[in-house]
């Protein structure tokens, strides 16, 4: 099964830029779960697959113990694994900020180099129409997107996020940003948590 791909434009390019530059990225098509990975080793090597969850569950134990110490670990021939720290607040002097300020952050993982080569496909093809990155229309400008909202919501008491992504061709993060930015702006109000969040105009009556 050969590995597909596809392109995207380059991440901060105007999205109405008539010839962006692009990336090529790989198709996914969802990800291999732990438990096939389990049965393919079980099935070469003739460990049962209680055996391979048993010694997965050690190495991610100890792996997790030793990151906890502050150390890097190496996993295997694949990666080592190091965690980041964040700063409660902003650090301008380090002799004003406490250990109590400080705390393990995400962990961050580095592949081997050796890895890296061994995880190199032989064969990529372009993804077809069903397989393509789904992107944003350029249909609209901002400006014709707010107005198509505003008319919108003259005639419907309320929006979901859904029903803008179809209303103006958006996907689903580029529909989030245009709505949050309007109600940092004050363009809109919200009322309800996500995934239920709907949005009116200001000063709308109709739904409480």
């Amino acid at each position: 099964m050969e590995a597909l791909y596809d392109f995207l434009p380059v991440p901060g390019t105007k999205s109405d830029a008539q010839n962006p530059k692009l990336y090529p990225k790989l198709v996914t098509r969802g990800a291999v779960p732990f438990s096939e990975i389990i049965r393919q080793i079980a099935r070469s090597s003739g460990f049962k697959e209680g055996t391979v969850i048993g010694v997965m569950e050690e190495i991610e134990r100890w792996t997790a113990y030793y990151i906890s110490k502050g150390e890097c670990v190496e996993i295997g021939h694949m990666a080592y694994a190091v965690a980041n720290l964040k700063a409660e607040k902003e650090i301008t002097d380090e002799g004003e900020i406490h250990a109590q300020n400080i705390r393990f952050n995400k962990v961050r993982f580095r592949t081997a180099k050796s890895f890296n080569q061994r995880c190199r496909g032989q064969q990529l093809t372009r993804a077809k129409a069903a397989w393509k990155f789904k992107q944003s229309s350029t249909r609209y400008t901002e400006a014709e997107r707010l107005s198509l909202l505003r008319d919108y919501l003259k005639q419907h008491p309320f929006i979901t996020r859904t029903e803008y992504g179809n209303l103006t061709g958006l996907q689903k993060s580029k529909a989030w940003k245009d709505l949050n930015n309007w109600l940092k702006n004050k363009v809109l109000e919200s009322q309800g948590k996500a995934p239920h969040k709907i949005y009116v105009l200001p000063c709308d009556n109709l739904i409480r």
